[in-house]
């Protein structure tokens, strides 16, 4: 109150001092009030007023027309999903007012606005695209140049080696001196080979050479290096030096090895030892799995778990047994066929679930007898039944209170070993750890009835399909069609680029505009194959993933090199890059490897991507099943920044279903397979002969209703070819 009384008291005395000030009348002439009007009204309708009018009209009018657009989009959008075609009718007439709104924004000295498009996220610090065309086009064009240059003037090279070591008369007579054969030069798809047998037809020595990365390799029984000779003389003078100074351990070795191999299988063979395999529900591979010195023939339960394997040291010739589920168990033996049995016997055969199951079953008895406990259900007039009851996939505890009313039961889920809390007719599961009156599982409702297209979608039994997808910003970034056998137990993913074009637009925007039921009944209608489940994970939970289990492991074959990807690193920028080797990579790291799609093909950023799911699953298989609770909490954190119509429940249900299903690299739609690239107007490149037009005096190119983005169709405009394409992948033998 002081302050405003001060203030008051000012313009008081201003007030004061303008009326004690002496006045001139005679000097002041009276402006008649007509006249005064008059200028008033002549000064408002100058020149530069009647412009900013007009202008200001123009605005008015096309702020209330897109408005009117943004009510029919509205509309639209709460209808049925097959009014999807008619808004991308009102697409073009939406992007022209946006224009002409552009050109008065322009004249204004306004920065003008893109109506139409999705701004990707950037706030992870990041700076942004590259958007440099030539630069880019320069990178691609020049990595690939220098990756195939090189690998062709390899595999030329050491084929031609190989061809002239099978024909080298000094070499073929040693051989012939030492008692041994080659097989000559063979070629395959992927490979070009040459073996050299022992006398017993062992192959003791082998040559190796992979086209895809043009690398030759020599391999005995003891050891595998890689071949660096500069010359075909010096390749010669190697292989010739081998056979002179190491024919004799090679051979001697490979007889001792292959005769203990052969031991090994007959032992395995042998009537007691099938016996017991059969009593005890469990199996020992045909083949063994080689390198590192070792031979390993694996021993698995009756759910495909790893409990043992039997381990042939081919450069001591030792046999020896291993319990995996204990390391302090690795036994070197003498005699297999009398060690062997049991070895089997001691094994702990029982499946994860089965572990899992039992130990729950442990921690709810002593919680009931608990003194504590008992107090606690007297005091509520409560009790649990003394009947534990058990069907095929529950074991139940009833509870009922003090009139004998069932209130629920806690059950053990013999699929994940979890305990959950469920009603008294066994519905609405919920976990007894994250137990909340509040807790609600995120999960979407699906459309009730997906539109027929007239096509036919496929689901078979014994499969599973899910979509997993990553965005980062608005728009989905990662789409990854997986297809899982339960009967072969594996996994094949066919990824789909984001900038697919369907119906209007790039496929990546559906999930932006109409949600993810939208994208998930698309793709079963483009690909032929029903999609039962998505989810759609955010590109920082992703990050959260990763980081949440220590971070993943991988091994890049190749350089990747992205001169469209800005990261920031401690404060310094620079061009996303990573030499070939071995990482350990945190989320952040992981996203941009998953990212990078410059200056390397579809196939490969696919293959990355894919090689971080299968480094997360390598991860994941390192969980015990004392990690169960840790699981729930990361896919519970995890839910929580996903959009899916996988409940919680679901989600680990799937993890423990599926953890020890081989993932199989498989393929991606690109324009190097059955997709193509249609022509295309960059936005700029219109805006530049617009320029050219206008200046020659030309009449306007209609670029403004051209395709202006980079998009991909499939081969003669056939949706068709999409099916066949997922047909062979899913139905035929993995790459």
């Amino acid at each position: 109150m002081s302050k405003k009384k001060k203030s008051n008291k000012k313009v008081s005395k201003k007030e004061e001092k303008v009326i004690t000030q002496p006045v001139e009348e005679e000097k002041i002439e009276a402006v008649p009030e007509k006249k005064e009007k008059k200028m008033k009204k002549t000064n408002f309708l100058s020149l530069k007023n009647i412009i900013l009018g007009v202008i200001a009209f123009l605005l008015i009018s096309q702020y209330l027309q897109i408005q009117s657009l943004f009510g029919t989009f509205s509309f639209l959008e709460g209808r049925d999903s097959s009014l999807i075609t008619e808004i991308g009718q009102i697409k073009e007439a939406y992007i022209q007012f946006g224009e002409d709104t552009n050109e008065i924004r322009s004249y204004l000295g306004f920065p003008t606005k893109d109506y139409f498009g999705v701004e990707e996220d950037t706030s992870s610090g990041d700076t942004g695209k590259n958007k440099d065309e030539l630069q880019l086009a320069l990178f691609q064009y020049m990595s690939f140049l220098s990756d195939q240059e090189a690998i062709d003037y390899n595999i030329a090279t050491y084929t031609s080696y190989l061809g002239n070591l099978a024909v080298d008369e000094d070499y073929l007579e040693l051989l012939e001196e030492k008692d041994v054969s080659t097989s000559g030069v063979l070629e395959g798809e992927t490979s070009v080979s040459m073996y050299i047998y022992s006398p017993e037809g062992y192959k003791a020595i082998s040559y190796y050479l992979s086209k895809e990365d043009g690398n030759l390799y020599v391999a005995t029984y003891l050891e595998k290096t890689e071949v660096e000779a500069e010359t075909v003389e010096d390749f010669i003078a190697d292989a010739t030096d081998l056979i002179n100074d190491d024919l004799s351990d090679i051979l001697e070795s490979a007889v001792a090895i292959e005769d203990e191999a052969a031991e090994i299988r007959e032992v395995v063979a042998s009537a007691d030892v099938v016996t017991e395999l059969g009593t005890l529900s469990i199996t020992i591979s045909d083949e063994p799995i080689s390198g590192n010195g070792e031979m390993v023939y694996s021993i698995y339960n009756s759910s495909e778990d790893l409990v043992g394997e039997i381990h042939l040291d081919t450069e001591d010739v030792e046999v020896s047994l291993v319990d995996v589920n204990d390391d302090s168990v690795t036994l070197t033996v003498e005699d297999l066929s009398t060690s062997l049995i049991p070895f089997l016997q001691k094994l702990d055969t029982r499946t994860f679930f089965e572990l899992k199951t039992e130990e729950a079953m442990t921690e709810l008895k002593t919680t009931f007898e608990d003194d504590g406990f008992q107090l606690l259900l007297t005091q509520a007039g409560l009790t649990i039944s003394d009947e534990v009851r058990e069907d095929d996939e529950r074991i139940y505890y009833d509870i009922y209170d003090s009139s004998e009313t069932h209130l629920s039961s806690l059950v053990i889920e013999k699929q994940t070993g979890v305990i959950n809390i469920v009603g008294t007719d066994g519905t609405n599961p919920e976990n007894l750890l994250f137990f909340d009156p509040d807790y609600k599982k995120k999960t979407l409702e699906l459309p009730d009835e997906i539109p027929d297209y007239g096509d036919t979608i496929t689901h078979e039994d014994g499969t599973f399909n899910i979509l997993i997808a990553g965005k980062n910003g608005n728009l989905v970034d990662t789409m990854i069609f997986t297809h899982i056998d339960e009967v072969e137990k594996s996994i094949k993913m066919v990824s789909i680029p984001r900038d697919l074009f369907y119906n209007g637009r790039k496929i990546n925007s559906l999930p932006y505009f109409y949600g993810m039921p939208e994208l998930q009944k698309v793709l079963s209608e483009m690909t032929g194959y029903e999609l039962d489940k998505y989810i759609l994970i955010d590109m920082y939970a992703f990050i959260d993933v990763i980081d949440l289990i220590g971070g993943i492991d991988v091994t890049l074959e190749k350089a990747v090199i992205d001169p469209t990807y800005r990261v920031v690193d401690n404060g310094v920028a620079s061009t996303l890059h990573y030499e070939p080797g071995d990482y350990h990579l945190g989320g952040v790291e992981a996203l941009r490897l998953a990212r990078s799609r410059h200056t390397s093909s579809d196939f490969a950023r696919a293959e990355r991507q894919q090689l971080i799911l299968q480094a997360l699953q390598d991860k994941a298989r390192n969980f015990g099943f004392g990690d169960a609770d840790t699981i729930y909490a990361i896919a519970s954190s995890v839910l929580d920044q996903t959009e899916t119509d996988v409940g919680l429940d679901e989600a680990i249900a799937y993890y423990f279903r599926y953890q020890g299903y081989e993932i199989l690299a498989n393929n991606v739609m690109s324009s190097g397979n059955v997709l193509y690239v249609p022509p295309y107007t960059t936005v700029e490149n219109c805006a530049v002969m617009i320029a050219a037009a206008e200046e020659n005096g030309e009449d306007k190119p209609g670029c403004e209703n051209d395709n202006h983005a980079y998009t991909l169709l499939p081969k003669n405009n056939d949706w068709n070819v999409v099916k066949w394409f997922f047909e062979e992948n899913f139905e035929g033998e993995a790459a």
